[in-house]
């Protein structure tokens, strides 16, 4: 007699425990704008605010052309995400009128130039990320991080805004360009432990 199988479900990957650990960590909106202003040059400026307005990976900002711009309807299309996959990102007014300002005249080419007038590389953005971190003094809290702020952060910055100002789990992972959402819910579907306390001090106010 032959035996009936069971449908065999597919196995969605879990988060690494590591990223689960860090994704706890974001910068305050006030220190994010302080680490903006930090910046000495506007390139620098504009790599910061693109990776605090969008979540991108820094590979991702250092890769970004300038075809890749669509200005006036206010988005960006990364082209090489993780898993060679692409998707549009959209983006706000302010870090438009950056990016305009910032390419003038070009129609192609990096949108962020190094000093030899090529494409930065990752270590660069790091740098650029930690210098302006350091110049503003403002510091990791993720304490394996010795402080230092990294693009990662941001990334987890912006995730983490986004669910407190309520937006839906969908187009995070989108913006984000995870494979599914279901990643993004292990990484961001929960408060965060300031989160927590705040509301535990909000109700025990009025308790």
């Amino acid at each position: 007699m032959e035996k009936s199988s069971s449908p065999k479900t597919a196995k969605v990957k879990s988060a690494p425990r590591r990223q689960l650990k860090n994704s706890q960590f974001a910068l305050k909106p006030a220190e994010v704008r302080k680490v903006i202003y930090a910046c000495d040059n506007p390139r620098d400026r504009t790599i910061v605010g693109t990776l605090a307005a969008t979540g991108m990976r820094r590979a991702e900002v250092a890769a970004l052309d300038v075809r890749d711009l669509d200005l006036e309807a206010r988005r960006l299309t990364v082209r090489n995400g993780k898993g060679n996959k692409q998707r549009t990102v959209p983006i706000t007014e302010e870090l438009a009128s950056d990016l305009r300002l910032l390419i003038g005249k070009r129609s192609a080419g990096p949108v962020f130039l190094s000093n030899r007038r090529g494409a930065l590389t990752t270590r660069q953005v790091n740098y650029i990320v930690a210098d302006a971190g350091a110049r503003a003094g403002v510091k990791n809290p993720n304490p394996t991080s010795c402080g230092r702020l990294t693009c990662h952060l941001f990334r987890h910055t912006f995730a983490r805004h986004w669910k407190q100002r309520g937006g839906d789990i969908e187009s995070l992972a989108q913006i984000l360009g995870h494979a599914s959402s279901s990643t993004t819910v292990d990484l961001y579907g929960t408060l965060s432990i300031d989160d927590v306390q705040s509301h535990y001090d909000k109700l025990m106010e009025t308790a």
